[in-house]
């Protein structure tokens, strides 16, 4: 409805015009790109045909001429590593048929087999009887010259010499091979990069497959992520496998062993790769992503929101407490009532230790901008990064600038849009854009759950780098934050495996309800996540900016796919397997909700994964307390249960304090016994002044800290608002009573939350008018 009105109002028309216009631009570049493709392949034959005539042309010259072919036999023997006179460069199967080894009909059949199926035409040529395996080695040893890559791309044409030196020059700064500094440099293709390596291996390169003779040679799936490879055909002597980096001796070995086969390889490119793995093991990669956690760790995962142990256990305590009730239904609200004021008192004083350890200098890791600038970024390593994204694509241009903007080697970032198979708008954005190499957008399947971490899992089974790291679709992370990581990562011990960045907004002046979602995110990432850091107990991580080793990630089986807070569930794994969090001094902006039923579906979907967090975890409570130790223990409940539980208990409470001034009944003051009432009046004066102070200190601390660094996005009026933070604290009650509705009736559904709200107009990075 939301979107209904603003298309109405005329905010949505140039949105509308532009993927309206894109969408048949595709459609008509597709057309042409069908009819370009038919007539590639007509001349393909043509080419093919007259290559298979040139070469017996060849073969009755030279039998015409016997004296002639004898020298040049002689030629090549003699002179091993040159061409004869007045030759072009010689390839395998010339050499064969000048040779005399083969005739131009058996030459012109193992190409045809090579177009077909791949693979080397020494290997296609001895498989067909033609010659035997030394003779074709021999050819190879004496024949061929190794060249370096970059050489082989200039000799190939692909590359210019200047290009080259240019690329190097690069490479001796940053790093890494220089066939991915080329693509990030978008000076060759990956068809070239990967046609130049199959060269220079001598090797075959992926030319086609047929997809119904891959899937009958489909290997195992455990068996193809081993040894990432596909097999593309399978006969009773030979099993043709995809690979984008080749396999060494043995572990070829070891896969002929498996599957009882002598394995031939054959290049493929990466994005190549990426394309076989969806086509062929799709199923397989959509199970793993919704079922892994399930099946290796059922213990940790939320697909069973209430287990039979507790659905007995609540309807125990329901019959324990309505028979107190029925017995003396006021004692047993006193006592009721006194549990809870000790559970605010002691939640309150908690979260006060909690920021004052956040107020500490070490509470965050930071940098000075002289140890960035004093990285060897040779030494830096790939890092992916994982965007899921849903019904966004009014926003994937400000994140591809987004994205763009991060002060990391190109050839170093493997970034992946998950993109669901039905988003079909976004796709057409995507490709419109034309994104360099390192950008790859996945489609992922149909499936339920249809949520955030299905996508992110699915996206990180083949994900290439050392570090990964989620980002929303509308984030921006600061332009050196993977940088910081990788220096924290450093210098934290081996058992830290996440590295938390710091949210914060970038729209705070657009309303109300901004300030107050902005007043929030500071005190959160400022003072109590450091504080929690410190004080050393599970931290619920923010769903965004959350950087991970990734053999660590996939070890504790990614994020829980039935778990619509998989960051706060994902926390408690982490340190329940003795890994630990930290949190950078790096922000990544966001957009905060700016409209009240939008941030209501967001904040209930929130609140219901805190619920189902808690009931994963407390399963089995004596079992966790033995995981988490004490203090991990209580530090768990303190931050799972009181976000959903207060915002739920608070309207009782504020209900009687209205009542009791309106009436002054005394049934109200009977509620509170003894030091009971001193406890419930400090809570209502002083706690209710902490959590209101702590807001003023989190967004004044981010303020002051920005000023200081001549930025000026914030305000420092935007601490007044905190005065106002009871009203968020009714929303929240509303959302809390909502979440707690749909974590019975609809436990797995993810509420969308809608962005791109004017987000241009009140983003006060670009204006420093506040």
């Amino acid at each position: 409805m939301n979107i209904e009105i603003w298309r109405k109002k005329g905010q949505l028309s140039r949105l509308d015009t532009e993927i309206t216009a894109n969408r048949e631009k595709i459609q008509q570049l597709t057309i042409e790109n069908n009819e370009n493709k038919q007539q590639q392949r007509l001349h393909v034959q043509e080419l093919q045909a007259e290559i298979e005539a040139a070469y017996e042309r060849i073969e009755q010259k030279l039998s015409e001429e016997p004296h002639k072919w004898t020298l040049i036999k002689q030629w090549i023997r003699n002179n091993a590593n040159a061409d004869p006179p007045d030759f072009p460069p010689l390839r395998i199967g010339e050499r064969l048929l000048l040779l005399g080894l083969i005739n131009a009909r058996q030459l012109n059949k193992c190409l045809e087999e090579q177009r077909i199926h791949g693979g080397r035409l020494g290997d296609i040529a001895v498989r067909f009887g033609y010659v035997d395996r030394s003779q074709i080695q021999d050819i190879i040893d004496q024949s061929f010259k190794r060249l370096l890559l970059g050489e082989q791309l200039v000799r190939a044409g692909y590359l210019k010499r200047d290009q080259l030196e240019e690329a190097l020059r690069v490479q001796q700064s940053v790093g890494g091979d220089i066939g991915s500094i080329l693509i990030s440099m978008n000076l060759i293709t990956p068809a070239q990069l990967t046609e130049a390596l199959a060269v220079q291996n001598q090797t075959g390169r992926l030319m086609a497959y047929n997809k119904q003779e891959v899937m009958n040679a489909k290997l195992p799936e455990a068996v193809a992520q081993r040894f990432k490879a596909i097999a593309i055909r399978r006969s009773v002597d030979q099993c043709i496998i995809a690979v984008d980096a080749l396999l060494n001796d043995e572990a070829i070995h070891q896969l002929a062993q498996i599957i009882d086969t002598p394995v031939t390889q054959v290049l493929a490119s990466p994005w190549e790769m990426e394309l076989l793995w969806d086509q062929i093991y799709q199923e397989e990669q959509l199970h793993e992503s919704t079922e892994k956690l399930k099946k290796e760790q059922p213990e940790n995962s939320a697909s069973q929101t209430f287990t039979f142990a507790q659905i007995i256990c609540m309807i125990v305590i329901g019959i324990v407490i309505a028979a107190a009730l029925l017995w003396n239904w006021f004692y047993t609200l006193v006592i009721i009532n006194v549990v809870i004021q000790l559970m605010y008192f002691s939640m309150t004083v908690t979260k006060f230790i909690m920021i004052l350890y956040g107020t500490k200098e070490n509470a965050q890791i930071r940098f000075n901008a002289k140890q960035i600038q004093d990285i060897d970024e040779r030494a830096l390593p790939l890092y992916t990064i994982l965007v899921p994204m849903y019904k966004e694509s009014n926003v994937v241009p400000q994140l591809v600038h987004n994205l763009d903007q991060l002060d990391y080697p190109k050839n170093k970032l493997d970034i992946r849009l998950l993109i669901e198979k039905d988003d079909i708008e976004a796709q057409e954005v995507i490709q419109s854009l034309h994104l360099p190499s390192y950008f790859q957008m996945i489609i992922i399947p149909e499936g339920q759950p249809k949520t955030k971490p299905k996508a992110c899992n699915y996206g990180l089974i083949r994900a290439r780098g050392k570090y990964v790291v989620i980002y929303d679709a509308e984030d921006r992370p600061d332009p050196d934050q993977l940088k910081k990581v990788f220096l924290a990562f450093q210098q934290s011990p081996e058992h830290t495996a996440c590295i938390q960045a710091k949210l914060n907004y970038f729209n705070s002046r657009q309303n109300l309800l901004t300030k107050f979602f902005t007043q929030e995110y500071s005190n959160w990432f400022e003072l109590l996540l450091p504080g929690i850091m410190q004080i050393n107990i599970p931290i619920p991580l923010g769903g965004t900016s959350n950087h991970f080793k990734t053999d660590v990630l996939k070890k504790l089986g990614a994020w829980d796919p039935y778990n619509v807070t998989e960051d706060a569930d994902l926390g408690i794994r982490l340190y329940k397997q003795n890994y630990t969090t930290r949190v950078v001094d790096s922000r990544t902006l966001e957009e905060a909700n700016s409209r009240f039923m939008n941030w209501i579906h967001q904040r209930s979907r929130w609140i219901k994964g805190y619920m189902q967090t808690w009931l994963v975890h407390m399963r089995h409570p004596i079992k966790l307390h033995q995981e988490l130790g004490i203090k991990g223990f209580w530090g768990a409940q303190f931050m799972l249960l009181s976000s959903p539980l207060l915002p739920m208990l608070n309207p009782i409470f504020w209900s009687l304090l209205v009542l009791w001034y309106a009436t002054h009944a005394g049934w109200i003051t009977a509620f509170f016994p003894g030091i009971i009432y001193y406890l419930a009046a400090a809570q209502l004066i002083l706690g209710n002044f902490l959590f209101i102070y702590t807001n003023i200190a989190g967004t004044y601390w981010v303020v002051h800290e920005l000023y200081r660094k001549k930025e000026t996005w914030l305000s420092y009026g935007l601490v007044r608002y905190a005065l106002l933070t009871p009203i968020y604290w009714a929303m929240m009650s509303i959302a809390s009573i909502k979440a707690l509705w749909q974590l019975i009736r609809k436990p797995f559904y993810w509420e969308k939350t809608v962005h791109g709200f004017d987000q241009e107009r009140y983003d006060t990075t670009k204006s420093n008018s506040l």
